[in-house]
């Protein structure tokens, strides 16, 4: 007997776990802030992660470096972010290299800065809990089914928020969604980051005859044919390993290395055989990559493979159609919206996925130069508030990088500060639609700019954000 192609589940009766004015699935960036938006407008408000903590991709997938340009997208509760991690040590100071913002958190007290932020917000949780249905009356979002240990539960809810970052509740409901680049499912490559212990760095780090000496001696093995991985016979692991702003992005107290050399190519990131396949393909990279490390590069000698990332790095998947898009356009010429509710100033940065060796930026582009000096002088683009309300379904809403936007401008949009930006709207407009009784798509997006604009009225986290190009005016002082 040959297996059907479909299976018809039969009705079944699932017990209600409770009922809440917000849910929030996906315990990552996004999804905090959203849950920590909503709660604090006095929202009754539950989050739901399928892991056994919070934190996301920074957590999950060693994502754990901070990345900006000039900046203003450092916004509201990614300042809140900040403090309760220097509350308990876990973040670097700011760094300048190669005239970019950078720096580090501790991936373990991330658990720790999100659980402290929402336990005192009086957010509940439900961990271990995968959404894996919308629950949908009268064409509008009432609440979600949840796969657990103990079985499935409903949990209901006036107004849902997806920040799975797969988009995986707004594709349940019927929301519209796009992946890939227009041709193939994929857009970008994945990446198996790894960790190095007990790596001796060098006081000065490298210079270039050290890194003359580790290509030397990459030549020598890939002569001698010691290893046949791309991600080796490219140089890249050699790059990664001597890289000294990588290097300051840890954490002081740890002697560690965060490794980023991996590339897994054309993976359709919603196919679960194809995820598979580049987890497997992924380990076998960073196994390769330390074995070259320990072997080759100074400094490595006495470390060892700490761990792989437990889900491998995932750029995107869906992006989920909403009221409003962010258009590339909008990312290419710097677009400022009277209804924005997040900015972002980074780089189109698009990680090839049919090449190990291709460039995730082209700074070699005329054209780009020019968009670079932009940034560097304090531009940014408006996401409108429109692109965090989910198009045909009432009452959901969505953050992080699945919300609408464009290929390449999703792109830029996907880094941390801005998930976080876009899951506080999204969790302010939650709990103002409920206020006003009306649906998030009725609600005046001016009531919510007014709101993020009282909330994000604080210090900078770090006192060098206040001397930088982007925080020299505010935002509606930028747009007039």
């Amino acid at each position: 007997m040959s297996a059907p192609r479909e299976y018809h589940e039969p009705a079944r009766h699932v017990p209600v776990l409770g009922e809440w004015d917000v849910a929030v699935c996906g315990g990552g960036a996004a999804g905090c802030a959203a849950a920590l938006a909503a709660a604090r407008l006095g929202a009754k408000t539950i989050i739901l992660e399928r892991y056994g903590y919070l934190g996301g991709a920074t957590v999950s997938q060693l994502v754990s470096h901070i990345l900006s340009t000039n900046g203003v997208d450092f916004q509201g509760v990614w300042h809140d972010w900040i403090r309760a991690l220097r509350k308990r040590g876990g973040v670097t100071d700011l760094f300048f290299q190669h005239r970019r913002i950078r720096g580090g958190v501790d991936p373990e007290v991330v658990k720790y800065a999100w659980d402290d932020l929402l336990s005192d917000a009086g957010v509940e949780f439900l961990h271990h809990a995968w959404c894996s249905q919308a629950i949908i009356e009268r064409n509008m979002a009432v609440g979600v089914v949840v796969e657990t240990t103990g079985g499935r539960g409903a949990v209901y809810a006036k107004r849902v928020i997806d920040a799975t970052g797969d988009g995986s509740v707004c594709a349940a409901a019927g929301v519209p969604w796009e992946q890939g680049d227009g041709k193939n499912p994929w857009s970008q490559s994945l990446t198996k980051v790894f960790r190095m212990g007990n790596v001796q760095w060098p006081e000065h780090g490298y210079g270039k005859e050290e890194m003359d000496r580790f290509r030397e001696r990459l030549r020598g093995a890939l002569e001698r044919k010691e290893y046949n991985s791309p991600v080796i016979a490219n140089g890249r692991v050699v790059s990664y390993a001597a890289n000294n702003n990588v290097h300051k992005s840890v954490m002081p107290y740890r002697t560690e290395m965060n490794m980023f050399p991996s590339r897994v190519l054309r993976v359709n990131p919603l196919n679960p055989f194809d995820l598979t396949r580049a987890e497997r393909e992924g380990r076998r990279q960073a196994w390769d990559c330390a074995d070259f490390l320990k072997r080759y590069i100074d400094g490595f000698k006495n470390s060892y493979l700490l761990d792989t990332n437990a889900h491998i790095g995932l750029r995107d998947s869906r992006r989920v159609k909403g009221v409003n898009t962010v258009t590339n356009e909008d990312v290419w010429n710097f677009t400022k919206y009277a209804d924005g509710i997040a900015m972002n100033s980074w780089d189109i940065d698009v990680w090839p996925a049919d090449s190990y060796d291709a460039p995730a930026v082209p700074n070699h582009e005329d054209a780009y130069q020019e968009r670079i000096e932009r940034m560097n002088s304090g531009d940014y683009f408006d996401i409108r508030y429109g692109c965090v309300v989910a198009a045909g379904v009432d009452n959901l809403l969505m953050a992080g990088r699945c919300l609408s936007a464009g290929h390449k401008a999703q792109a830029s949009l996907r880094i941390q500060q801005t998930c976080m930006s876009t899951g506080q709207a999204a969790g302010t407009a939650a709990a103002l639609s409920l206020k006003a009784d009306v649906t998030p798509r009725e609600l005046d997006p001016m009531t919510v700019v007014a709101q993020l604009k009282q909330d994000r009225d604080v210090e900078p986290a770090f006192d060098v954000l206040k001397k930088l190009p982007g925080q020299q005016l505010s935002h509606r002082e930028k747009q007039a």
